[in-house]
């Protein structure tokens, strides 16, 4: 993967206003309410029934479609936004994302839905809403990397495709980005201006393979950017594009309703707690104590709000509802529907007690010490609870008690504070005790551990960590007064101590409770005899090594060299695999024990010299011939070649790929400018030879004929090029190159020698162009006056604004595409200056008008013209 902030948007445009139908309404009481129809239903709830005026209660509002039968499905105008900023680079993003989009193309149904594409880095692209599929992907595959990430500008670009989007179509975008857009907040308000000009918007996070999607900035921008949450989707690596590529073709044109309000009011006892409701995707707009949620297309998901409250300051005591609840929709044919949910009721009570502090937090089993409990509303007759035993209380006031500690049992126990009305709160205290080491049995061992042992004495704490000799051992609680521990190894022998430590930081110790004994010498390694006393210089002959007292990680050489150990038989018997050696001689062979100890046997074995490799010899050639200055591959089969060898052709060396010691591959040399038979010849490294006399011919090659152009299929086109075109005539070869004019087409299949296919590349004007075709070896030939290059007819899609005085001088913007800086602007018929912004936009300063009227506003370009309304008021 490489760096860069760029992001991949595939965007995917949809909801008109469109409706859902009711059904029925189900309301249920107590801690929450719902409203349910065959097309969508909503639940509120809280986490509480209960509050007081320190207390944040999360209302939770659960949003849920109905599936739509698939009869219903409803056309969609759709623009895919695709990233080729530099970053798509990385793992091979553009290509993944190209390829799903191709796919998305595929599994739409274009005789219902129609598909545009916006491809973006600094600037942005576009191709039109279309219900042909190959164009489409054929646009897909010329997009190439390149610059930062213009998200905003992309889906203003997007929007502006779906400016005349079908009336009976739902305008729709999908979004898909692997990195953070050049302007987060640019990014944000385009996407809410498309979705409140009604377009559904739909958003992927390409994320890397190990990236944390809670913790991921462009994650949480594409999220807030859709429709609602389930209209976001992310990926890691890429891994499973496809399949949500695919589920989001199959809910296209399914909504459970459209267009949908939800009008949640708090009731005034309450207060909203000022940003709980910012995580909602969408995010409400809060008025006070209402919070409205606008869904412009909700799918058969359910969907999650959650925000806080808390009590105002004024509240009384009692039982209030929480609010009021009105959702309003449309179905998918328009109508409007609406209906209540019910609200949960919450009971508001007065203030339990707090602890804030007991100290000391721990004291001794007997009992009978002072404690001091802090913290809040505390009554006369409060009860205090160390576990199940009631404490003496020796005084209290609101903010504090002080106690006298019942007896205890080692550990952690609850200490209950519970005021006379049954409300308490809870703290913990520890009890504990002073352990003692009475005994360990046994009391020695060898210094290896690994032997077990009792520690005896009293107060032992299930958990207790037995260290001896300040190494922690494994242990096992059995009882209060018994611990086992399995003994670790020591360094040293001797007598050392013994110490206990229970899970509350309470030890005993004992010095001198276990003694490590010290461990018999270690017998000294003894080699006897080798089982293979000669072998080969290059090393790897099989030894066995036989003695006495072998280590498994002994070490074996012959000579100075060390010896490979492939196999310990046992502390006799290792084999070994000889190592390589310099020269031929008799060597010593040494065994080495960890511990230092060794043994030798002198001239044990002896290196052999090698035998002397035979001369290579040539049999055939395979081809045998090849033509003068043609660089040939041949074949060459022998015998004894050697993988550093050279080969000659009549002296001049050939290039040489080694394969096996009888057959080698070469280049023939360009060099041989004579025709005739040639001698071919090996020399192997060692200076011996073979040679095949007149092995090999050189033959004078036939000129290739001149191409021919006959007809074109098409003779004219578009100035923005793209059409494909099929050449006809004679003598075309593979990697023939193809102009029209002075600009290079692009050859897309090579038919035959009499046909090829290529793609017409754009012309910056409107020409009738020479056909030029050029062969790899410089022949060539023209038709001459072959294509037309035909104007591009500029569009006008809008105009911002489309009225104003007749007093001029406003400007005024005109949006549309096919705009460039040579064309001609006229406002009721008189030529007007303009400023080119970009292919979809210009400005003109309006010119006065002595009446109100409605004027043509005209754009001109190559002969070819549109036309919107202009009114004057």
């Amino acid at each position: 993967m490489y760096n860069f902030h760029k992001k991949f948007f595939v965007v995917l445009l949809a909801v008109i206003l469109i409706s859902l139908n009711f059904l029925s309404m189900l309301v249920s009481a107590n801690t929450s309410g719902s409203s349910v129809d065959r097309l969508m239903s909503v639940i509120k709830s809280i986490n509480t029934t209960k509050m007081t005026s320190e207390d944040e209660a999360e209302v939770t509002l659960t949003v849920t479609g109905t599936p739509r039968p698939t009869t219903t499905i409803k056309p969609n105008d759709i623009i895919l936004i695709i990233d080729k900023s530099g970053s798509m680079s990385y793992d091979n993003r553009l290509e993944a994302a190209k390829n799903a989009a191709k796919e998305f193309i595929d599994l739409l149904d274009l005789t219902k839905h129609r598909v545009g594409i916006v491809d973006f880095s600094d600037t942005s692209s576009t191709f039109p809403l279309t219900t042909d599929a190959n164009t489409a992907k054929a646009y897909v595959n010329q997009i190439t990397l390149g610059g930062s990430t213009n998200t905003g500008d992309a889906v203003r670009k997007a929007t502006a495709l779906l400016a005349n989007h079908r009336p009976d179509a739902q305008p729709t975008i999908l979004i898909l980005t692997d990195g953070a857009a050049n302007d987060f907040e640019d990014a944000k308000q385009s996407a809410a201006i498309a979705k409140n000009a009604g377009i559904v918007f739909y958003s992927i996070a390409l994320l890397a393979p190990n990236e944390d999607p809670n913790q991921s900035a462009p994650n949480a921008l594409l999220k807030e950017m859709a429709t609602s949450a389930t209209h976001h989707h992310f990926v890691l690596g890429s891994v499973g594009l496809p399949d949500i590529y695919k589920k989001i073709v199959q809910e296209m044109g399914l909504a459970s309703a459209y267009n949908v309000t939800i009008t949640d009011t708090v009731a005034s006892q309450f207060e909203i707690v000022t940003g709980s409701y910012r995580d909602n995707i969408p995010k409400p707009i809060v008025n006070g104590n209402t919070l409205i949620w606008k869904i412009t297309e909700l799918k058969a998901d359910q969907l999650t709000f959650k925000y806080k409250i808390r009590l105002k300051s004024s509240t009384a005591t009692g039982s209030y509802l929480l609010g009021t609840t009105q959702t309003e929709y449309y179905d998918h044919e328009a109508k409007p529907y609406s209906f209540n949910t019910s609200n949960p009721t919450v009971t508001v009570t007065y203030k339990s007690p707090s602890i804030t502090s007991v100290q000391p937090s721990k004291g001794l089993t007997s009992g009978g010490e002072t404690v001091t409990i802090k913290g809040q509303n505390f009554s006369q007759r409060t009860k205090v609870y160390f576990g199940s035993y009631l404490a003496t209380v020796q005084s209290i006031s609101p903010n504090e008690i002080s106690v006298l500690t019942p007896i205890g049992s080692q550990g952690s126990v609850t200490v209950k504070v519970q005021n006379e009305d049954g409300k308490y709160a809870t703290d913990t205290f520890t009890y504990y005790a002073t352990p003692t080491i009475s005994s360990v049995t046994p009391n020695e061992g060898p210094i290896t551990g690994g032997n077990k042992i009792a520690v005896i004495g009293s107060y032992f704490m299930k958990g207790a960590k037995v260290y001896i000799n300040n190494k922690l051992a494994t242990s096992e609680f059995a009882t209060s007064s018994k611990v086992y521990a399995i003994v670790p190894s020591s360094d040293v022998p001797g007598k050392v101590t013994i110490s206990i430590e229970n899970p509350d930081g309470t030890t005993a110790e004992f010095r001198n409770a276990y003694n490590y004994l010290a461990p018999p010498p270690t017998p000294a390694v003894q080699l006897d005899s080798i089982t293979v006393t000669s072998g080969n210089l290059n090393g790897g002959d099989q030894v066995y090594i036989i003695g006495a007292n072998f280590d498994k990680n002994m070490k074996v050489y012959f000579g100075d060299r060390e010896a490979l150990i492939n196999y310990y038989a046992n502390s006799s018997k290792v084999r070994v695999s000889t190592p390589i050696y310099a020269n031929p001689g008799f060597v010593n062979v040494k065994v080495v024990n960890p511990d230092g100890s060794s043994d030798e046997l002198q001239n044990a074995f002896e290196y052999l010299s090698p035998p002397s490799a035979p001369a290579p010899q040539i049999t055939s050639l395979t081809p045998a011939e090849a033509m003068i200055g043609e660089q040939k591959l041949v074949y060459i089969f022998g015998k004894n070649i050697s993988s550093r060898a050279k080969v000659y052709f009549s002296g001049t060396e050939a290039s040489m790929t080694f394969i096996t010691t009888s057959k080698i591959r070469v280049i023939t040399p360009t060099s041989i400018i004579s025709p005739g038979s040639v001698d071919v010849t090996i020399v192997n490294p060692d200076g011996q030879s073979g040679t095949l006399s007149n092995g090999f011919t050189y033959i004078v090659p036939v000129p290739d004929p001149l191409p021919v152009i006959n007809s074109l299929s098409n003779t004219k086109g578009s100035v923005t090029g793209g059409n494909l075109v099929n050449i006809h005539g004679q003598n075309f070869k593979k990697g023939i190159q193809v102009y029209f004019g002075d600009r290079q087409a692009t050859v897309t299949k090579f038919i035959s020698s009499n046909e090829i296919e290529v793609r017409v590349p754009p012309s910056s004007s409107a020409d009738l162009v020479d056909v030029k075709v050029v062969n790899p070896d410089s022949h060539e030939a023209s038709l001459n006056d072959a294509y037309t290059y035909e104007g591009l007819q500029p569009t006008i899609a809008s105009l911002s604004p489309n009225s104003g005085s007749k007093a001029g001088g406003n400007y005024v913007y005109i949006f549309g595409k096919n705009f460039n800086g040579k064309m001609t602007v006229t406002v009721d018929g008189q030529v007007v200056a303009y400023t080119y912004l970009s292919t979809d936009r210009i400005r003109i300063r309006m010119p006065s008008s002595d009446t109100t009227k409605t004027v043509d506003i005209v754009v001109n370009r190559d002969g070819l013209s549109s036309t919107a309304k202009y009114m004057y008021y």
